[in-house]
């Protein structure tokens, strides 16, 4: 397995998933544990949730019938 270091927006994607969080949650989380320093756009956010997803590191959880939301 070759190492790499994280990059600053996923450090804060991580440090936000530690508790369940869809996609605009994490936004908002993202640039609050920054202090407005890190702003992600949808398309930055969803490719490095799935390239997490894809390495195991994360998890998509379960969908809630009621809600269109994706959770990881």
């Amino acid at each position: 397995m070759t190492q790499q270091a994280l990059t600053e927006a996923v450090y804060y994607i991580l440090l936000s998933l530690l508790k369940p969080l869809h996609g605009y949650g994490i936004i908002q989380n993202v640039s609050t544990l920054s202090g407005g320093r890190v702003k992600l756009a949808a398309g930055t956010l969803y490719g490095a949730l799935n390239t997490l997803v894809d390495k195991g590191w994360i998890d998509v959880l379960p969908e809630n019938p009621e809600s269109r939301k994706k959770e990881y």
